[in-house]
Parts: structure tokens; sequence; C-alpha cells
């Protein structure tokens, strides 16, 4: 009988898994068919009637290639924007055209041109004197309406390099938390919270690698220079399928290329670090180089402070460099790469009793990034480009700590180690095909080798007299995984006032015989409601294969990256979303409207207690919770994109909550950066060529934290009640940030001094919450709450030349 059950049993299991499957395959070919049906234009559509005009849109003064700018026939209704790499392709018909070629902080170029062919045509734009009535920070609106990518959001690096900061310190990512729907954590960090995801949810692209971990100073500022980088893309929502392996958001950073006509550079001298950039030719209109360092002189300022047997030190630096060749008119080679380092110590001597006893204490720890990507491009032909990348990146922590105590002639050392380190090596390959006007196709593959050695743990004791006593040694093997994609999308110009964008990717995951596989479509549309008013909806699927173990909100270096494995599930996001944009006053105004709708699974948490130090990689399944995460919020976005005054305002409404079995009995809970109310404005105003004064505000509801609501007294102690998870709040932050800055032309280029004041009226934001207990304490619970950034000024001098 017992026989028969098992039997019945496994039928019924193999006929479930079979059903499941059917499902499955009738879902997935349902979805092929609809972009069979979609994409069957395209076959059909290519006439002799038809031509291209296709190139490439460079800087007049240095020739590099200009990414995102708008090239438009208005007669027509059509136009594209230039790729990543400044390509551009447009099918049109034959005859006389007005082509209209912009983009910010250029000149605008209109150009005639008699088409009887396909024409492969170069544009130049030459960089724009400034005016007091010309100032522009956006990108031009009438892509943004044209565009089926919503979500989206590009700011100049000119204008980031205006804004206020901390110390001096220029840092891209402080001013992609001041967009709307994104967060920062802790008070000063450079972490990136995007609609209710968590730090290790942000694909962050440097020349098209992955960075792991974007951070210096444990958050404080982040690793990209503002001298080197020539471009960032924030996108939220509605992801094109060409971007894979995480949840919440992509943040590309592009790097200059360097200047084929002349050399060029620039530095800056701040409270806190010193940067410098070079470029120029290394064969002139053929090859490029650039070159970039930044370094901190933390270490130097504390060194005046340090007395008595107590020493400290930080530091931290960065290197980018790039160089480019162009092959010929068709092709083209780049090579980049980055190394950056952080480096923190503490040694502290005891003033020996005589000559009896001595203590020794040393603690180290650092942390670097190391990446290098070879890319080539090629137009194969005059309708398919091509771009090939192969890249190695390579993130590691390590930590030591070593000590001695000597007493009476007995001697103790401790010894302890602890690293982690992620390898991945990268290749893909990209295609861009434009059959005709209605028809912009993407499509490629991807193979991601990656190697995690996560927290591998060494300590020693040793006693004058008694042989080593090796107390804890985990596991020094890693685990290596692969990862692979597929992906293709096509961006349809359905009619019209409609255009939508179809995809699909397929991901597989292989780790230690596990296998996971994934299909994740990716749809869009934009429907232009007026001359001037557009509604944009999306939906994404995406999965996240790798995860991050973390414990505050700090960006702590000893936050563990490790894979998914047989019990550690990837971790899978669906995401809705629609908006409204509409433009006012001949683009000098842009309004938007967004909300969404996330739903994320696989989430992980460390359990309550859990040694998450002396674990081995191998328990780790043991230590952590799986949960789910659900995030909804809107968001308002003014922009005032050009003249004198220029900025905007954003607002975010949002909940995010975690549900995971074991706590809070099961009940969703606050994320720990759940806030329900965002506020940034932002604002410029240039009273001269010369001269420019930059404020920001901002405006949070507060975190949720996890304290005890009560205590129970014993006869020699007490006991918290500890109470719901996150059910508290913390005070609401809010700070006023304010810059100026003057400029000086010389014969040999410029020089900048800028002055700021960071939380300019002194508020105590809080940073952390913790219990208190004093006289006025005996009967209730009292809190206190850790501020860190009150009011900081700061000075720093920069040139160009």
């Amino acid at each position: 009988m017992r026989a028969n059950c098992v039997v019945s049993n496994v039928l019924l299991q193999s006929f479930a898994y079979r059903s499941e499957q059917r499902m499955r395959a009738t879902k997935w070919l349902s979805f092929g068919l609809l972009l069979g049906w979609l994409w069957s234009p395209v076959l059909g559509t290519v006439t002799a009637q038809s031509l291209i005009i296709n190139g490439y849109v460079e800087d007049m003064a240095s020739r590099e290639r200009i990414l995102g700018a708008s090239v438009y026939i208005p007669a027509l209704q059509i136009g594209t924007t230039t790729n990543q790499y400044g390509f551009y392709s447009l099918t049109t018909v034959p005859g006389s055209h007005l082509i209209s070629v912009s983009h910010v902080g250029y000149d605008p170029v209109w150009i005639r041109l008699e088409l009887a062919g396909d024409t492969t045509l170069t544009l130049t734009l030459a960089p724009r004197v400034v005016g007091l009535d010309d100032m522009e920070v956006f990108a031009d609106q009438e892509t943004n309406l044209n565009d089926v990518q919503m979500s989206r959001h590009e700011i100049s690096i000119e204008e980031i390099e205006t804004l206020p900061v901390i110390l001096g310190e220029i840092d891209i990512q402080k001013t992609l938390q001041l967009l709307p729907g994104v967060q920062s954590g802790l008070e000063g960090s450079s972490g990136l919270y995007v609609r209710g995801g968590r730090a290790d949810q942000n694909l962050i692209l440097l020349d098209g690698l992955p960075l792991y971990n974007p951070n210096h100073l444990f958050g404080f500022f982040s690793v990209f220079n503002s001298a080197a980088m020539k471009r960032v893309e924030l996108i939220k929502g509605g992801f094109p399928a060409r971007y894979g392996g995480r949840l919440s958001s992509v943040i590309s950073y592009t790097m200059k290329e360097g200047n084929l006509k002349c050399f060029a550079g620039q530095g800056a001298i701040g409270l806190l670090s010193s940067r410098a950039m070079l470029e120029g030719p290394i064969v002139k209109d053929r090859a490029s180089f650039l070159v970039a360092g930044r370094r901190t002189y933390i270490d130097q300022l504390l060194r005046p402070f340090q007395r008595g047997r107590t020493r400290y030190g930080a530091a931290f630096y960065d290197l980018n460099f790039k160089a480019n060749y162009v092959i010929s008119k068709r092709d083209r080679i780049y090579l980049s790469a980055y190394a950056g380092q952080d480096e923190f110590s503490y040694k502290k001597r005891s003033a020996p009793v005589g000559l009896s006893s001595n203590d020794e204490l040393d603690y180290e720890l650092g942390w670097s990034n190391r990446l290098a990507s070879l890319r080539w491009n090629r137009l194969i032909r005059n309708r398919l480009f091509a771009n090939v990348l192969v890249g190695v990146m390579k993130y590691r922590f390590s930590s030591g700590r070593y000590s001695l105590d000597e007493s009476d002639g007995v001697v103790i050392k401790y010894e302890g180690s602890w690293h982690s380190e992620v390898v991945d090596w990268t290749a893909k390959i990209d295609f861009e095909f434009i059959p005709n006007s209605r028809h912009y196709m993407r499509f490629g593959a991807e193979g991601i080798l990656h190697r995690f050695d996560p927290g591998t743990t060494q300590t020693r004791l040793e006693e004058s007299g008694r042989p080593p006593v090796n107390l804890l040694q985990a596991p020094t093997g890693g685990i290596g995984s692969q990862e692979m994609a597929l992906y293709v999308e096509d961006e349809i110009q359905l009619h019209r006032d409609l255009r939508a964008t179809t995809g699909i990717r397929f991901s597989s995951y292989t780790a230690r015989g596990v296998r996971y596989n994934s299909f994740e479509p990716r749809l869009g549309a934009n429907v232009r409601v007026a001359e001037k008013s557009v509604i944009k909806i999306s939906y994404a699927r995406s999965k996240q294969y790798v995860h991050l173990l973390t414990g505050g909100g700090t960006a702590l270096p000893t936050d563990l990256w490790i894979p998914s494995m047989d019990r550690i599930t990837p971790q899978s996001g669906h995401q809705l979303a629609v908006g409204l944009i509409n433009g006012f006053r001949d683009g000098r105004y842009e309004v938007s409207i967004e909300g969404y709708l996330k739903y994320m699974t696989g989430h992980l948490e460390y359990k309550l207690g859990a040694d998450r130090f002396r674990s081995a990689f191998l328990d780790w399944p043991d230590i952590v919770e799986i949960g789910t995460g659900t995030a909804l919020g809107a968001e308002i976005f003014i922009q005032k994109k050009r003249g004198r005054l220029t900025g905007w305002a954003g607002y975010t409404w949002s909940r995010t909550t975690r549900r995971f079995e074991s706590l809070n009995g099961g009940d969703p809970f606050p994320d720990g950066y759940d806030r329900r109310h965002d506020v940034s404005i932002v604002t410029q105003y240039q009273f001269s060529t010369t001269r420019q004064i930059s404020a920001v505000w901002v405006y949070g509801s507060g975190y949720p934290v996890w304290v005890p609501i009560g205590r129970f007294f014993t006869d020699s102690n007490y006991l918290l009640d500890i109470g719901p998870v996150n059910s508290a709040r913390a005070p609401a932050y809010h700070r006023l940030d304010i810059s100026a800055n003057f400029t000086k032309l010389r014969s040999w280029g410029e020089r900048t001094i800028s002055l700021g004041l960071y939380n300019a009226y002194n508020r105590k934001n809080p940073m952390f919450i913790y219990p208190h207990n004093d006289a006025s304490c005996e009967s209730t619970l009292c809190f206190r709450q850790m501020s860190l950034l009150q009011l900081i000024p700061a000075i720093s001098w920069k040139w160009k030349f």
C-alpha cells in the first residue's frame, strides 16, 4: 500500500511538473507569436523608395563622439538619437531635407541635404558659448517626447560640477540622489536606493562593465571622478532588454574618449582631495588618450592631530585611463581601465608599566576595484552597427587584526584576517539594425564567468611556551558560476502618434551543478495625446543571480556578495510603470508624472542572531532568510531647462514593504529605507558668464527604525520588548546646501573658485537612533539620535586649459 502511495505521488508530481512546463511553453509561445506579428512588417517595408542616412555626431573642437544627440527631420516628423558610441541612422526618402542636429551644451545645427541614395555623414556640433539666457541642463524636450523609454534621466557633467558638494568633493552619485524615486540611505552616503530596491539591485556600469562597490570612505564619496566622465544615464523602469542582471535600476557611466585634435586638461584642489585629468592625441585625428587621477590627503590632514601612542590613517585614490584608435570610417577600438583603492589603519601602543607590561594593537582594512575592457565598434552595413566588448572586473576586500599582550614575561599574540573577492570575466556583442523608418532593432548576447570568494576567515593565537592554535580557518576555496543571456528588442512606429518597444531577454545561470533559466519580457509604449504631451507605459521582468548580504545602512565593504545556489534562489522582479510628460513654452519647462508598482522575490537577510563572520560559505543557506518585497509610488518631476534660472523640483510618495516568514510573525513590515515623502529642489542662477550661485534643499520623512517598545525588570537586570519590526520612525530629514562659483578667463584657459555650505542652517539630522538610560528614564524607554554632518563649509580651486 505504501509503495502504491509513493508511485501515485510521483505520478501526480510528474503530471503537475509537465502541466506547469506546458503552461510555461504556451505562455512564451504566445509572447513569441506577438513579437513575430509586431516584427512582421520589417520584412516587407524596405522598398526602393527608401534610403539610409547614417554616421556619427562629433564635437567640433575635440572630435569626441557625442552620445544622445538628436538628429531630426521636422518635415517628416522622424528622428533618432545617437547611441552610446555616437552613431545615428535614419531611414528616409529621396529628396531635399532640412535636418536638425542638437545636444545639451552645443549650438544646434540645421543642414540642408539633397539625398538620392544611401549616405554616410559625420555631423559636428560646436560647444555653445553660453549666454545668460541660453543655459540648458537637460536633454532636448522633443527627444524626451519621442522616446519610448520612460523613467530615464540624464544630467550633464557640467551641471553636476556646479552644484553644492560636501567638503569640495564633486560626487555624481549624490546628484542622482536628488532625482525623484532615488534615495540615499544614511546621511552623506553615496548609496542609491531606487524605487524600493536595495543597493545591490543597481546595475552600475563603467564603460560597459559592472562595478560591485562604487563607494569610497564607507560610502561618503563615490568612485566616479567627474573630470574623467562624459555621460551618466539613470533608468529606473521599463528596462531595455539589452540590460539585465539587476532588478531596480541601470546607471551607465561613460568615460571621455580623449581629444583627437589637441592636448587639454583640468584639475582641482579641495579640502579633502585633489584631482587632475590630461587628454590629447597620440596620432592626430586617428588615436587619442585620457588619463585622470584623484587622491585624498585625509591621512596627511590627520597627522598633526595624532599624539601619544595612537595612530590612525585613511586614504583613497582613483585612476582612470582610456585610449581609442580610428581604424577606418567604419571601425574604431577603445581600451578602458580603472583602478581604485581605499585603505584604513589604526595602531595603538600602551605605555609600559615598568619593564613587565606591553600592549600592541594593529587593525587594517582596505578594498579595491579593478577593471579593464576592450571594445570594437564596426558599421557592418549602412543598416547594421555592431559593438564587441571583452573585459574583466575584480572587487576585493581585506582586513587584518594583530594584537600583542605582554605581562610578567608571558606574551600572547593574536592574528586574524578576513577577505572577500568577486571576479567577473565578461564578453558580449550587441547589434543595432535599422531596416526602415518604422523599426529600430537591437539584439545580442552576453556571457559572464563569475568567481566568488566570500568571507574567508583565518585566526591564530600564540602564547609563549605553547604551540600556536588556529582558532578558526574557514575554507579558502571560492565558487565559480556562469551567466549567459540572449536578447532582442524592437522600437516600432505603429502610428504617427504611437510608438512601442517589444523585447525579450533569455538568461541562464549555473553554479555548482544548479541551473536557473529565465525569460524576461520587456514592453513599452508612447502615445502622443497632444502636440507637447505624451503618455508612456512600460512593463519589465528582471532576474538577478547575485545577492548582497548586508548588516546596515552604511556602504560597508564587509557586506558580502554571494551567488545563487541550490538553496539560495535568484532574485526576481516585476515592475509596471505609467507616466505623463508635458512640455511648455518652447521647451523651457517640462513636467512629468509617473506611478509604479514593483514586486520582488528572493531577497536575502541575515537571520536574527546569525554569526556572519564565523560561518563558512556552505553554511550560509542556514543563516539567511529569503523573503519578498513590494514597492508602490508616485513621482512628480518639474524642470526648467533654459534661461538664467535653471533647475528642477522633484517629489516622491512611496511605500516599500518586506515579508519574511520568521520576522514580524510572517506579516509584512516597512523596509528600512521606506520613506513616505521625499522632496528635492535644485536651482542655479547665472549672474553672468563667470558668476553663478546654486542651492539645493531636500526634505524626507523619517526612515523606519526597529526599537524596543518596553522593558521588563528582573531581580538583577531588565529585558527589552522588541516589538514589531520597524514600527517607529526617525525624525524628518531636511537641509539646505548653497554654493557660488567665480570663474576668471586666462590666456592659458580658465580657473574657478567655488565656495559652499553644506547644511547651511545647521540642521541636526538623525544618522542613528539608539536607546539611552539616565535618571529620567527609570520607568520608560528613552532614545537618542546621533547626528554627524552639520554645518560644513567648502572651498575648492579648479582650472582648465
